[in-house]
């Protein structure tokens, strides 16, 4: 279960090497349980519109370990979306992994609507420590925001919290991962759906409720 939320958090950064590298060759040539979903959004199509970029504002700024003990899973899990109108869900699934001194906890649940739709939603706890979805979240900390005709990656906010947002063209992927007071993380992955199903997922969380978990 792990390996698979690895897996589809993974493909950001190979977005962002995509928009970071089509970023500079333009430069070079001319001198980025809840309802169901809102009305279906298309997701952006290959054009040939410049590659735009802006500064980050979102770092990486995790607090020392100092001890924090991650919390157990099966505190993750309820807090998880229910299946929303016209999905269907598995099971949700989650572990806590130890690693000598480190400790950290996650919980996964995948969602599925018609053909070939599916959505992938977990909740973590690092307990400080630069793990799981934290590392890809460092990585993009270091990039900018770019958009270009492979897609996009934007720094926002979600529910007050830091978040980043990206679109793969190629795979029709959506990613969005939200970091809660540099411990926690909501990530949501949505293959072969469109922006409104992203929304729909990223918007159903208890953010409050992940952010009071000790």
């Amino acid at each position: 279960m792990n390996e698979r939320t690895v897996f589809h958090l993974g493909w950001i950064i190979i977005v962002v090497i995509m928009l970071v590298g089509a970023s500079v060759i333009a430069g070079c040539i001319s001198s980025t349980p809840s309802e169901g979903s809102g009305p279906n959004q298309k997701g952006p199509q290959k054009t040939t519109a410049p590659t735009t970029s802006t500064a980050v504002t979102v770092t990486l700024n995790l607090s020392t370990p100092g001890g924090i003990k991650a919390v157990d899973y099966n505190l993750l899990i309820p807090l998880l979306p229910n299946t929303p109108a016209g999905w269907t869900a598995g099971d949700p699934k989650g572990m806590n992994i130890h690693d000598q001194d480190v400790s950290w906890a996650i919980a996964t649940r995948i969602y599925s609507s018609g053909a070939g739709k599916q959505a992938e939603v977990s909740i973590s706890d690092s307990a400080y420590h630069n793990v799981g979805p934290w590392t890809d979240w460092a990585s993009l900390s270091e990039t900018e925001t770019a958009t270009s005709a492979e897609g996009y990656v934007k720094s926002g906010t979600v529910a007050g919290f830091p978040s980043w947002e990206s679109y793969d063209n190629s795979s029709n992927s959506y990613n969005t991962l939200v970091g809660l007071n540099n411990r926690f993380m909501v990530a949501v992955s949505i293959q072969n759906g469109d922006k409104a199903d992203l929304d729909s997922f990223v918007n159903s969380m208890n953010y409050p409720g992940i952010a009071a978990l000790k």
